[in-house]
């Protein structure tokens, strides 16, 4: 997850409950969380073979692919939003 964009595209897909690769191609682009279409499908596939995402072929025509997260996806992505806030957290206020 330490790979930049893995956390910003968990994050996207986690938050919409679903999304086509379109959709995440198209967020990934426009907030620059990446340069390029490769870059988004690898993180894409690794979020996959990690089991942070499913993917799913929708019988459709035309055929679509929908990722949704899983629920050991949507765990780590608030394990590592609880983390970001202690981080934002002055230490004065920690004790």
């Amino acid at each position: 997850m330490s790979k930049r964009g893995f956390y910003e595209t968990l994050k996207f897909i986690c938050e919409r409950g679903s999304a086509h690769y379109s959709e995440i191609l198209n967020h990934d682009l426009k907030e620059r969380v990446v340069e390029s279409r490769a870059t988004v499908t690898l993180i894409v596939r690794e979020l996959v073979k990690l089991g942070l995402i499913e993917r799913q072929v929708l019988d459709s025509r035309p055929i679509r692919t929908v990722y949704k997260p899983t629920e050991r996806g949507r765990r780590l992505l608030q394990h590592l939003q609880d983390i970001e806030g202690l981080l934002s957290t002055p230490f004065s206020s920690l004790g």
